[in-house]
Protein backbone atom coordinates (compact mmCIF):
# COMPACT_ATOMS: atom_id res chain seq x y z
CA UNK A 1 0.00 0.00 0.00
CA UNK A 2 1.15 3.31 -0.56
CA UNK A 3 0.79 6.27 1.92
CA UNK A 4 -0.48 9.65 0.07
CA UNK A 5 -1.24 11.87 2.94
CA UNK A 6 -1.17 11.57 6.50
CA UNK A 7 -4.34 13.19 8.29
CA UNK A 8 -3.22 13.39 12.12
CA UNK A 9 -0.43 11.72 13.86
CA UNK A 10 -0.08 10.96 17.82
CA UNK A 11 2.58 9.41 19.47
CA UNK A 12 2.43 8.23 23.23
CA UNK A 13 5.85 7.06 24.62
CA UNK A 14 7.01 4.53 21.91
CA UNK A 15 3.38 4.31 20.68
CA UNK A 16 2.67 5.84 17.42
CA UNK A 17 -0.94 6.42 15.89
CA UNK A 18 -1.13 7.37 12.46
CA UNK A 19 -4.26 8.27 10.10
CA UNK A 20 -3.53 8.76 6.93
CA UNK A 21 -4.86 8.60 2.93
CA UNK A 22 -3.66 4.99 1.71
CA UNK A 23 -3.84 4.30 -1.74
CA UNK A 24 -6.33 1.28 -2.81
CA UNK A 25 -7.77 0.42 -0.02
CA UNK A 26 -11.12 0.53 -0.82
CA UNK A 27 -12.97 -1.70 -3.55
CA UNK A 28 -14.57 0.67 -5.89
CA UNK A 29 -16.32 -2.03 -8.55
CA UNK A 30 -15.82 -6.05 -8.26
CA UNK A 31 -14.20 -7.89 -11.44
CA UNK A 32 -16.57 -8.91 -13.87
CA UNK A 33 -15.37 -11.37 -17.11
CA UNK A 34 -14.66 -8.50 -18.80
CA UNK A 35 -12.50 -5.92 -16.47
CA UNK A 36 -10.01 -6.57 -13.29
CA UNK A 37 -11.50 -5.00 -9.56
CA UNK A 38 -10.61 -1.74 -9.29
CA UNK A 39 -9.66 0.14 -5.96
CA UNK A 40 -9.03 3.57 -4.60
CA UNK A 41 -7.86 5.28 -1.90
CA UNK A 42 -9.33 5.38 1.45
CA UNK A 43 -9.28 6.80 4.87
CA UNK A 44 -6.89 4.16 7.24
CA UNK A 45 -5.66 4.12 10.71
CA UNK A 46 -2.78 2.31 12.02
CA UNK A 47 -0.73 2.07 15.47
CA UNK A 48 3.03 0.17 15.90
CA UNK A 49 5.89 0.62 18.37
CA UNK A 50 8.80 3.06 17.06
CA UNK A 51 12.03 1.49 16.80
CA UNK A 52 14.26 3.73 18.92
CA UNK A 53 17.28 3.12 16.78
CA UNK A 54 15.65 4.54 14.01
CA UNK A 55 14.31 7.83 13.78
CA UNK A 56 11.49 8.93 12.13
CA UNK A 57 11.07 11.85 9.03
CA UNK A 58 9.82 14.99 10.14
CA UNK A 59 8.25 16.10 6.64
CA UNK A 60 4.89 14.63 5.28
CA UNK A 61 6.78 13.24 2.43
CA UNK A 62 9.63 11.05 4.30
CA UNK A 63 7.30 9.98 6.71
CA UNK A 64 4.57 8.74 3.97
CA UNK A 65 8.21 6.84 2.35
CA UNK A 66 8.98 5.34 5.93
CA UNK A 67 5.40 4.02 6.01
CA UNK A 68 5.26 2.84 2.89
CA UNK A 69 8.66 1.12 4.24
CA UNK A 70 7.28 -0.10 7.24
CA UNK A 71 3.92 -1.69 5.87
CA UNK A 72 1.93 -1.72 8.58
CA UNK A 73 -1.70 -3.30 9.42
CA UNK A 74 -3.90 -0.45 7.94
CA UNK A 75 -7.59 -0.42 9.19
CA UNK A 76 -10.18 1.53 7.17
CA UNK A 77 -11.75 4.14 9.11
CA UNK A 78 -15.86 4.42 8.89
CA UNK A 79 -16.42 7.71 7.85
CA UNK A 80 -20.16 7.11 7.49
CA UNK A 81 -21.26 9.75 9.52
CA UNK A 82 -19.27 12.81 7.62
Amino acid sequence: MTVLAIENFYQEGSRVTVTAVVDEMRLLYRSTRFDPEEWAPALCQTSFELDPEEPIPLDEDGFCAYLDHLDPQWQLVDTSDE
